[in-house]
């Protein structure tokens, strides 16, 4: 039997609420655990990894999105949601580990997972 997975939609913007530091915080003991991790990136959500972000005095959110990409967890962004915030459909506007995809992927994502949860308002 392989590592168990967990999903998470993350719905919200970083520097808003705490889901977005409460979802790393999360991702890292998952991590930490021997779980794969599948993220869902939706509506404000995709604020996340958009580069070059400047919170002074936090360490930006999508630096801490970059660290969890390299650690292993396999993000997607929901494309709709790209652009209707203006966002390069092919990721560019990304930290490096995004993939800009949609809702059946989605949907698939869903189907994979052990457990999952959601982050939202």
């Amino acid at each position: 039997m392989g590592k168990k997975i967990l999903g998470i939609l993350l719905m919200t913007s970083p520097y808003t609420f705490q889901n977005s530091h409460t979802f790393y915080d999360l991702c890292k003991a998952a991590l930490s655990k021997g779980y794969r991790v599948k993220v869902f990136l939706f509506v404000d959500g995709v604020n996340n990894a958009k580069l070059n972000q400047d919170p002074d005095p936090d360490r930006p959110m999508n630096d801490k999105f970059l660290e969890l990409a390299n650690e292993g967890i396999e993000f997607q962004a929901c494309g709709l949601c790209t652009s209707a915030r203006g966002f390069d459909q092919r990721g560019g506007d990304f930290v490096e580990g995004m993939e800009v995809s949609g809702l059946t992927e989605f949907a698939e994502q869903i189907g994979e997972v052990d457990r999952f949860i959601t982050f939202s308002i």
